[in-house]
């Protein structure tokens, strides 16, 4: 759909001068009461609507963001001439509550992901509505935007997406000025500018809200200020209120750890640095148009702490596990908070903080976790289409981020998200079209990578740009490259060949299963010791990658075990961590995979959760960002392996219980929720006694393996006994 269609005669308009974060309004009259009104908005890049004083929704950084239109000074075009696909998201609201006989209606617009210091702009703020009113005598009524709109500056008098806002109140006085009559201000002719060209969609996709909010505690007086915490690291914001009764300065500075003596650690402020110039009326100060990453902040000696809100995706957790491991339930409900966290105008992002971006590499990794744990399907419906976006229709390459956004990568990890995550949506969620669609997409990547390799194996990327493969091993990445990429590769067209049972796609079969000897060849031919049976010297569990494609000999198993039984700790990445745990799991060592996970080392998930940490690192280390999800994928191996839900069927059709019982678990229970409803699992094991609890919603058809034995359960609720 184009602009044309989704909004008619309407203009788009923009401020005619200098401001990222202007009021618009306009007065309308109606006349014969209102029987029913539908307003269609976007403004760029976020905006809040309201009518007559009154906020439209509670609906935060919207519209959800995309790649939105060509824009010249991209680097994916000016650096490397790739054409991408584009679109912009459009909002629909029922209004009819709102409007009255004389009304007024106001839209704050601030830069977003459109215009901000990070990227390149695609240009200014700008707003476009149809307002369509059927009147209670039948009469249909349109209020469109266009020069009829006057604009002036808001109280945000200074806007970075990525450190903070400015907001004055006392210089800038504009209480009302959404309402009927209100004369306060300097108002200014907003200007017409021409429509974006691209795609118009109608947003289907959660918004960002405020989810629930936080009494912090103080924890000490600086010179500066009072610091606080919030108790766990959230997204969101404070919100404050002045303590005296006239115009002066509060300024906020939020962080993700303290220091030894309770001040701000200013490696992990990230430079989230507000500031607000109180008008000395009753009023609270809060970020308007961004979110911070935080648990600590310092607030000036001038304000108080009336909350912290939590804002992310409206992405409700549908899920829940809890054993008599304290350190997988921290596992469970860190990870929950990391991604939620994470979760951000239509884009599973990497930290809410430094980068805000939606990167291939995390996504494809923890998409399972995300569509299993939470409701979350038209959140990453949208965001496939992101990764459809960001493929270049003339080499196929696949952008590290998605949206696009310059960003590192490496072609394996990062670019086969054009397959694993429909592909896992599909297996999820049991709606195939996102998986179908992906086909062409993804054989034309498989050109890309061959452009890029050499005897078969992936060792390049865009000219000047990444080509990582594993990615934040605990000291140093040591793991090939190629070896990685290829992997990916070979895993790509496994997907592949899937999909073309599922779709019937009988004559893609042949040239993709050629194409993939060749590929497990050269890794054979590169990689393989035949002496002593590893690949790539077993480092970093090059082993498990290997042992995942179907490849080695029971030599390849034996010396993975080893190696991780007597060093009883990950060396591994983001992907070797999640690939050698599952293996572990799959190939029946399921107390070394236990034993990693609840580890003591110096690099492990205990070392987290002893130091405090509330949301899962970036590095093993604690290096740079403290709220990164990535190394949190193996949350899924809770409820497959430890509870043992298994998906036989996509989308839930069938199932096979099938727990993993180690020693130092005695009870576990869990659940995930299903397209057909609530399923759960739960067991308690005492000496020779095994209780097991399941309760199945009506839809799926589930069997249950213990000691090799298998039988139907019955839907609804049942207990097995084992003596």
């Amino acid at each position: 759909m184009k602009s044309k269609e989704m909004f008619g005669n309407a203009l788009w308009v923009s401020p005619n001068g200098n401001c990222d974060t202007p009021y618009i309004r306009g007065e309308f009259s109606l006349s014969g009461g209102v029987r029913k009104a539908e307003i269609t908005i976007c403004g760029l890049g976020f905006f809040e609507l309201s009518f007559n004083g009154r906020r439209v929704g509670d609906d935060l950084f919207v519209p959800v963001t995309s790649d939105y239109h060509f824009y010249e000074e991209q680097l994916c075009y000016k650096k490397h001439g790739e054409e991408l696909s584009h679109r912009i998201y459009c909002l629909k609201y029922d209004v009819t509550e709102y409007l009255r006989s004389e009304n007024c209606i106001g839209v704050l617009l601030a830069p977003g992901w459109y215009k901000n210091n990070q990227r390149a702009s695609y240009g200014e703020v700008k707003l476009c509505f149809a307002l369509r009113v059927t009147l209670k005598n039948g009469e249909t009524v349109e209020i469109l935007s266009g020069d009829w709109l006057k604009w002036t500056k808001s109280p945000i008098v200074w806007y970075g997406f990525y450190n903070g806002e400015a907001q004055d109140y006392n210089k800038i006085r504009l209480d009302g000025w959404d309402t009927v009559g209100f004369t306060g201000g300097e108002w200014a002719d907003v200007q017409t500018v021409p429509a974006p060209e691209t795609d118009y969609y109608i947003q289907d996709c959660p918004a960002d809200k405020v989810i629930r909010y936080i009494t912090p505690k103080f924890v000490r007086e600086t010179e500066n200020g009072f610091v606080y915490d919030c108790g766990e690291n959230i997204s969101g914001t404070p919100v404050l209120r002045a303590k005296n009764n006239f115009s002066e300065k509060i300024t906020l500075k939020c962080g993700e750890r303290l220091n030894g003596d309770g001040t701000l650690d200013d490696k992990t402020t990230h430079w989230q640095n507000s500031e607000f110039i109180t008008d000395g009326t009753e009023r609270t100060y809060r970020l308007r148009m961004m979110w911070y990453g935080f648990r600590y902040f310092e607030v000036s000696k001038n304000a108080e702490p009336v909350n912290c809100a939590v804002i992310h995706s409206n992405t409700p957790v549908t899920s829940g596990f809890s054993c008599d491991v304290p350190l997988l339930n921290w596992l469970y409900e860190t990870f929950i908070r990391t991604q939620l966290n994470n979760m951000h105008s239509g884009i599973p992002s990497d930290c809410p903080t430094l980068e805000k971006r939606g990167y291939t590499g995390d996504g494809q990794l923890l998409c399972e976790c995300g569509m299993m744990m939470l409701d979350s399907k038209k959140f990453y419906r949208k965001w496939i289409e992101d990764i459809f976006d960001c493929q270049d229709k003339k080499s196929g390459h696949v952008q590290y981020a998605a949206p696009y956004f310059r960003s590192g990568g490496g072609p394996g990890g990062w670019g086969c998200a054009i397959i694993e995550v429909p592909y896992t949506y599909y297996q999820i969620f049991g709606d195939g079209e996102p998986l179908k669609k992906s086909i062409p997409k993804t054989l034309k990547y498989f050109d890309y990578l061959d452009a890029h390799s050499e005897d078969d194996l992936v060792v390049s990327d865009q000219e000047g740009e990444w080509c990582l493969g594993d990615w934040c091993a605990p000291e140093k990445t040591l793991i090939p490259e190629p070896f990685v990429n290829t992997y990916f590769y070979i895993k790509s067209i496994d997907r592949v060949l899937e999909a073309c049972e599922v779709f019937g796609e009988d004559k893609l079969k042949e040239s993709l299963k050629a194409k993939r000897d060749k590929k497990v060849s050269a890794i054979i031919r590169r990689y393989y010791n035949e002496k002593t049976g590893d690949f790539a010297e077993n480092i970093q569990a090059a082993n498990a990658f290997a042992l995942d494609l179907g490849l080695g000999d029971e030599r390849t198993t034996n010396n993975l075990v080893s190696h991780y039984e007597k060093i009883k700790a990950y060396d591994t990445g983001i992907f070797g961590t999640d690939i050698l745990t599952r293996i572990l799991f799959e190939k029946g060592y399921s107390q070394l995979a236990f034993d990693l996970l609840t580890s003591d080392s110096k690099y492990s998930f205990n070392t987290w959760m002893k130091s405090g940490c509330t949301t899962l690192p970036e590095n093993w280390n604690f290096e740079r960002s403290q709220d990164h999800p990535m190394f949190g994928a193996v949350t899924r191996y809770l409820f497959t392996y430890i509870l043992g839900i298994r998906c036989i069927e996509a989308g839930y059709g069938k199932v096979l219980i099938k727990p993993c019982f180690v020693d130092g678990i005695n009870n576990a229970k869990g659940y995930i929720t299903t397209e057909h409803g609530k399923l759960s699992v739960g067991y308690q094991r005492s000496g020779k006694y095994l209780l097991i609890e399941t309760e199945i919603p009506k839809g799926i058809s589930a069997r249950i393996s213990i000691g090799g034995d298998e039988k139907f359960l019955s839907q609804g609720k049942s207990k097995i006994i084992v003596n």
